[in-house]
């Protein structure tokens, strides 16, 4: 067990690394994160609240709403991956469910969006089971701190990231 550990944590420092030592043009925020533009994650934060995330996940559903993905699963998590809310709309597949909450963790862990990690990242992250680079999972950062994560599973064309992306800014209003 220590062991697994060691390597994940010795595995996910070199992704963030070789992010930095690439010498990219940082985007703005995490949020913007793109494949290959490695930024500096912000540092942990306090946990988001129970007020905080259920601003989330109202954000998450009004753009569901908005982009007709009536079949999707929200999770917010706070900065070590804890659920701290869930919601699973009717139509969502069963799978949603997991899918959702691992890349809430993955995004708030990593400090990072969720999305095609660098190729000499992409073995590795698939052989640690709880993580996931599936685009959907966006870090919920406040006052340059990472306080927790969203994780959306289940829209279509790319609708996952889109709605992370929008909810992960809802306490920016």
């Amino acid at each position: 067990m220590g062991r697994c550990l060691s390597l994940r944590l010795s595995l996910l420092t070199l992704w963030t690394v070789a992010g930095l030592a690439v010498g990219q043009q940082s985007p703005s925020t995490a949020q913007d994160a793109l494949p290959g533009q490695m930024s500096p994650s912000p540092p942990y934060g306090p946990p988001i609240t129970l007020a905080q995330a259920e601003k989330v996940l109202a954000a998450a559903k009004s753009e569901a709403q908005r982009l007709k993905a009536s079949a999707i699963a929200i999770a917010v998590v706070g900065p070590y991956g804890e659920l701290v809310a869930f919601a699973r709309m009717d139509d969502a597949t069963i799978h949603s469910i997991a899918y959702a909450q691992q890349k809430a963790q993955s995004a708030a862990r990593l400090r990072r969006v969720t999305n095609t990690p660098p190729p000499e990242m992409a073995v590795a992250l698939t052989s640690m089971p709880d993580f996931t680079a599936m685009p959907g999972g966006v870090p919920i950062v406040e006052a340059g701190r990472t306080i927790g994560g969203v994780g959306i599973s289940g829209a279509e064309n790319g609708g996952d990231l889109i709605i992370a992306k929008v909810a992960s800014r809802a306490l920016q209003q």
